[in-house]
C-alpha cells in the first residue's frame, strides 16, 4: 500500500507528522519549496491562515472562477453540444499542454499533438468546463467566456499580444484568414524555452489570493488549477473550506508536480497538522 501524506498525518497526529515533514524524511517536498520562496507564495486558508493575502499574483487558470460562477448560474445547460472546432479555435497554445491533458481527458485523438483530429466531432458544455478547471484549459474558458458574454480579458489574446508584439482583438483573429496566417509565422520567433516564456507569463493577468478565496467561497465543485511557465495555482472550495495558494518562479520539475500540490491543500482543509505545516511553512 502507498504510505501518503494523508496517511501519515492521521497516523502520526499533528506532532508527529510535522516532524516527519518538516525533518530529513522530506527533503524534497512543496513545504519546503514553500519555507525557500516565501516571498513568491501568497496563501489563504478561510479565516485560519494568510499568507502575503492581499499581494498581487499571477493567476494562471485560477482566473477561471469567474467562469465557474457564472457558469453555475444555469445560463449553459451542462448537456449542450460543442463543435470540437468551435472550442479549439480558440486554442492558439502557450498553455503548458492544459489542452492536449484535456483532450486525453475527454478521449479524443490528438495525432499532430496540437488539436483533436476531428474538428467536426462534439463534447458537451459540461466537459468543456471540466477540463477548464480540473486541467487549466484556457481554450474551453475563452469558449464559455464568449458564450456567457463575460466581459474578462482571453487567454488567445494574451497569447496574440506575446507573438504579434500588439493588442489583437480576439474575434479580429478568428475572422481574419490573413491574421492567422501572420500569426502562424511569427510563432517561431517566440521563446521556445521554459525560461524565455516565464517573464511573458508574469505580465499575464494578476490577483490576491484573497481575491480569488471570495470569488470561490460558497461554491464546492472540486480544485480549481493553473499552470504556466513558472506560475503555479490551486483553488479549492469543499464543504469543509476554502483555500487558494498563487505561487510564482516555480521551475519546470516543480511545475509537473501541481498534484501534490493539490493533495496537501485539500488534506490541509481537513487535517489540522497539514494546515499547521503550511503556517510553519510560510512563517
Amino acid at each position: 500500500m502507498l504510505l501518503t501524506r494523508r496517511h501519515l498525518f492521521r497516523a502520526c497526529g499533528m506532532a508527529g507528522a510535522a516532524t516527519l515533514v518538516s525533518g530529513a524524511g522530506w527533503p524534497d517536498d512543496w513545504f519546503g519549496w514553500l519555507r525557500a520562496h516565501r516571498q513568491h507564495v501568497a496563501v489563504v486558508f478561510d479565516g485560519r491562515f494568510a499568507h502575503r493575502a492581499h499581494e498581487r499574483q499571477p493567476l494562471a487558470a485560477l482566473r477561471h472562477v469567474v467562469h465557474r460562477a457564472a457558469y453555475a448560474e444555469g445560463r449553459v445547460e451542462p448537456d449542450e453540444r460543442v463543435r470540437v472546432g468551435e472550442w479549439e479555435q480558440y486554442h492558439v497554445g502557450m498553455d503548458g499542454g492544459a489542452h492536449l491533458a484535456a483532450l486525453k481527458a475527454l478521449g479524443l485523438r490528438c495525432s499532430n499533438g496540437v488539436k483533436a483530429d476531428d474538428p467536426r466531432g462534439s463534447v458537451t458544455a459540461g466537459e468543456l468546463v471540466s477540463v477548464m478547471l480540473r486541467h487549466g484549459d484556457f481554450a474551453a474558458g475563452d469558449w464559455l467566456a464568449r458564450r456567457l458574454g463575460l466581459a474578462v480579458p482571453s487567454f488567445a489574446g494574451e497569447v496574440l499580444r506575446l507573438v504579434l508584439g500588439r493588442a489583437v482583438e480576439v474575434e479580429r483573429y478568428l475572422d481574419d484568414p490573413r491574421l492567422r496566417l501572420e500569426v502562424l509565422g511569427r510563432m517561431t520567433d517566440v521563446p521556445r524555452t521554459y525560461e524565455g516564456r516565464r517573464s511573458w507569463a508574469r505580465g499575464t493577468w494578476a490577483g490576491t489570493a484573497a481575491e480569488v478565496s471570495r470569488a470561490l467561497a460558497g461554491t464546492p465543485g472540486g480544485p480549481v488549477v493553473g499552470v504556466l511557465p513558472g506560475v503555479v495555482t490551486v483553488g479549492v472550495s469543499t464543504r469543509e473550506g476554502t483555500a487558494v495558494v498563487l505561487a510564482r518562479e516555480v521551475d519546470e520539475a516543480w511545475s509537473a508536480r501541481v498534484g501534490e500540490l493539490v493533495e496537501l491543500v485539500r488534506t490541509a482543509l481537513v487535517e489540522p497538522a497539514a494546515l499547521r505545516e503550511f503556517h510553519v511553512s510560510l512563517s
